[in-house]
């Protein structure tokens, strides 16, 4: 797997602050003592190029952006950090003062902010904040199409431990819809660790949520932490699990917005195809399909269901399940034009298991080479996942050519595979 390089780090950092090349500089500068020369931004340029390194400016610039030298050189930002960077943009952007000694949590990370004596009283949590927070969502489900999701945890945290703050800080409408978006956020943060393998966080998260749409008394809140717990159970291949998770999502169904029916119906096909019954799986997603044109709901959670073909690329994900050849094959090539470019690399994973139960080995390969692209940039586990399981697929050319070329293209990112 390449190495993310300094540069990289500098300009992502700059992306999840909103500052240009030239702010960049000017803070560094400020930082050193400077009125005059110093840092420019055609040099940050060339540093975010790779045409340069920072070398005697790394400490400064590593200040500049609110993290550590390590993180620049390639360790993840720890969740203090992206805890302090957070509180300090929101004050900025809202006004508002937050005591930074009342963010004590445990180890797990799932415990809300302890709250001091002689707290703000909920006149200093101001209406704007939902709107500010769940545009910060929006913005990590962004960046969650192109980045690695152990990347994105310390952030998403972050924001969740000041939105719980406020919540508790806050009463009536303004709680309710704070405690929500508290949900949205830990939705997002189950989702990040089930995309990176660590699906014993995933379930502790997804627990959370539930609890916060109870707390929410949002019904719509509650199916679709429902359906998030399905997903994680789909994830450890319990098909049966799956099922009831998702109808449990489904019991009130007629209360239910299109968006989150969507969600529903379509993990319990997904637990269908994991126990081979294609035909519920089918008429699941049929329902699911009338639906899509309903969706106009603005609720901070499950963008998914905006992607488009987004139910062909579930379907095309179930036929993959129940090796249904060139059924799936035929899907995959529909979905493949409109995959973001992180998705389209566990797209291309499950195409070429496709391809391969199909008996087509030399365009598996094909795929599996764009879909290993993907992975040299991008930390996914699922991706990886899905990785070896078309490689179980090639098996009749595990010792032809195919696989030889195979071997070669998952050592280069260092996945280790059966003989």
């Amino acid at each position: 797997m390449e190495r993310v390089t300094i540069g990289e780090r500098i300009r992502e950092r700059r992306a999840e602050l909103g500052m240009g090349q030239g702010r960049l500089a000017v803070k560094v500068n400020q930082l050193a003592g400077l009125t005059s020369g110093g840092l420019t931004r055609n040099e940050i340029s060339r540093y975010e190029r790779g045409l340069r390194k920072p070398h005697d400016w790394l400490p400064l610039i590593a200040r500049a952006l609110g993290v550590s030298i390590g993180w620049l050189t390639g360790a993840p930002a720890p969740p203090s950090l992206a805890l302090a960077d957070a509180l300090a943009q929101l004050e900025q952007d809202l006004g508002m003062m937050i005591d930074r000694r009342t963010f004590l949590t445990d180890t797990s990370g799932l415990a809300l902010s302890v709250l001091p004596s002689g707290v703000p009283s909920s006149k200093a949590v101001p209406p704007e904040a939902v709107t500010y927070f769940r545009r910060r969502l929006d913005d990590l489900w962004r960046a969650d199409a192109a980045q690695s999701p152990r990347r994105l945890v310390p952030t998403a945290t972050a924001q969740f431990q000041i939105v719980a703050h406020l919540a508790s800080n806050s009463h009536g409408d303004l709680r309710r819809r704070l405690w929500q978006t508290a949900a949205a956020f830990t939705g997002l943060i189950t989702w990040l660790h089930q995309d990176a393998g660590q699906l014993d966080q995933a379930s502790a998260w997804g627990t959370r949520t539930l609890e916060l749409a109870h707390r929410a008394h949002d019904k719509q809140l509650v199916a679709h932490a429902l359906t998030n717990r399905a997903m994680v159970d789909m994830d450890l291949g319990d098909g049966p699990t799956t099922v009831e998770m998702a109808s449990a999502a489904l019991a009130d169904e007629k209360r239910l917005c299109a968006k989150v029916k969507v969600q529903a119906l379509q993990q319990a096909a997904h637990g269908h195809a994991l126990v081979g019954d294609r035909r519920a799986c089918d008429q699941l997603l049929d329902r699911a399909g009338r639906l899509v044109d309903r969706i106009d709901d603005d609720h901070p959670w499950g963008v998914a269901t905006r992607t488009p073909l987004y139910l062909e690329i579930q379907r095309a994900t179930c036929y993959s399940r129940m090796r249904l050849g060139a059924e799936a094959v035929r899907l995959w090539d529909q979905v493949m034009p409109s995959a973001e470019w992180r998705s389209s690399g566990v797209f291309a994973a499950r195409q070429a298991a496709a391809l391969a139960d199909s008996r087509r080995p030399d365009e598996a390969v094909a795929a599996l080479e764009a879909a290993v692209h993907v992975a040299e940039k991008v930390e996914s586990a699922r991706l990886r996942q899905e990785l070896t399981t078309a490689w179980e697929r090639l098996a009749p050319w595990h010792q032809a050519s195919h696989g030889q070329e195979v071997r070669a293209l998952f050592d280069g990112i260092g996945l280790p595979i059966t003989p």
